[in-house]
């Protein structure tokens, strides 16, 4: 649900967040040479092919929001053949495996959502072009899962006993408002104590939360024949009226540290052409990490859109269909930023990437649109980082870079070694 490549030029720019060295990190090379993180390394690399048909394979399990049933199925018969201590399905649906530690470590969580933007029926038959995957959904978020599951087996495979428990969730409908997440950490609530999110491009680890408000606003009228419409109240009239002044209001933009987007990203109503609409509507998609920033706008566009409905004389109506809270801006989460896991997630990929994209320079963002913005909204320490390169996600041309993909997955080791503080007394 993040960023891909096209934009790791700007983020290089752009970034935000304090200079590394001034921040505490669990990260070490140390850890890389250890006998269990080559263990699990050993284990990417011997078997790259396995993960990339499993790769291929997930993809090609239709999962919609609200219909990743048969994924799941899959995700849980994998992680339970990987030998850990317990896998279940919550009452959410999210796939749910436990690896336990000696309790002397934090509970650390590891999220990547199964569910995909593309309806039921859209072909997703993978087509392969050198290093590059071709098919909707196989960057955002099948990528995470393959990754997920390679992480869990090279972690087997290495023998690793680690201070803290690890948690590892396929979580459900993450692309309509976070709720597998939601429902898994209200159902945990105060026993996680770090969270991981596996979505977006690699270049960057997002530490906060981009605020995000789906809003329906609607219009109805009795109606008429077109031959009997003159001069009666038409909803559609109403929707245009509001679309054109919500166009018209003033939104920051990306230069300023309080920045917003709005869009209209469905319009609809009526039946036929010779009749009026007895009810039409539009939506909006707000966003914004500015907490203060976002509420207002949506106080602003929803008197817009209420002053259009008193305009034309038409019935008016507003539905808030998904609300999610923003975290706040970089120096509202200065905090934040300081907590030891946001500049591990750093580090960690920095030394992961400085040998094969030695142009790439890993910063901290302080935003996010992942199942990571309910840890932020809760108070859990959370991070997210990237799964592979892609382009075109949540379209039918969607696609994904395969050798980064074995890249992410060795950064999703070594974060559960760091931040479950593999023995004997990391760090």
């Amino acid at each position: 649900m993040r960023a891909s490549r096209c934009a790791i030029g700007i983020l290089a720019v752009l970034i935000l967040g304090v200079p590394a060295l001034a921040q505490q990190s669990w990260f070490s090379e140390t850890l890389v040479r250890s006998r269990e993180a080559q263990q699990a390394f050993q284990y990417i690399d011997q078997n790259q092919d396995r993960q990339l048909e499993e790769w291929i394979r997930i993809t090609g399990i239709p999962a919609p929001s609200g219909q990743e049933l048969q994924r799941a199925l899959y995700m849980e018969s994998e992680m339970k053949q990987a030998g850990l201590d317990e896998v279940f399905r919550d009452k959410a649906g999210n796939v749910v495996g436990r690896l336990y530690g000696t309790g002397a470590g934090p509970v650390v969580v590891f999220a990547a959502h199964m569910d995909t933007v593309h309806p039921a029926g859209t072909p997703v038959k993978v087509r392969q072009e050198g290093d590059t995957l071709y098919a909707p959904g196989v960057f955002d978020n099948s990528a995470s899962c393959s990754n997920l599951l390679q992480a869990i087996r090279a972690i087997r495979h290495s023998g690793a006993r680690l201070q803290g428990s690890l948690v590892f969730v396929a979580t459900v409908q993450e692309e309509v408002g976070l709720k597998g997440m939601r429902a898994f950490l209200e159902e945990n609530r105060g026993k996680v104590g770090l969270l991981v999110a596996m979505d977006g491009g690699l270049g960057s680890v997002s530490y906060g939360a981009l605020g995000i408000h789906w809003i329906r606003f609607l219009y109805s009228a009795e109606g008429a024949h077109t031959n009997n419409s003159r001069g009666k109240p038409n909803p559609n009239r109403a929707v245009a009226r509001a679309i054109l002044d919500i166009s018209r209001l003033p939104v920051p933009g990306p230069e300023s540290e309080s920045s917003a987007i709005c869009n209209i990203g469905m319009i609809g109503g009526g039946k036929v052409f010779n009749a009026m609409s007895q009810e039409s509507f539009f939506t909006v998609d707000l966003r914004s990490t500015d907490p203060g920033l976002l509420k207002d706008l949506d106080a602003q566009i929803t008197l817009l859109a209420e002053t259009a409905a008193r305009t034309e004389n038409v019935g008016f109506r507003k539905e808030v269909v998904s609300e999610n809270p923003a975290g706040g801006t970089e120096s509202q989460l200065a905090e934040r930023r300081r907590h030891p896991i946001v500049q591990t997630g750093v580090d960690v990929l920095n030394y992961l990437l400085k040998d094969s994209y030695p142009g790439i320079k890993v910063g901290a963002v302080a935003s996010g649109s992942t199942d990571g913005n309910v840890g932020v909204e809760m108070g859990i320490p959370t991070i997210a980082v990237g799964r592979t390169f892609g382009r075109d996600q949540h379209t039918l041309q969607e696609s994904a870079e395969i050798k980064p993909l074995f890249l992410a997955t060795k950064q999703i080791i070594l974060l559960a070694f760091a931040l479950g503080r593999l023995e004997p007394g990391w760090p």
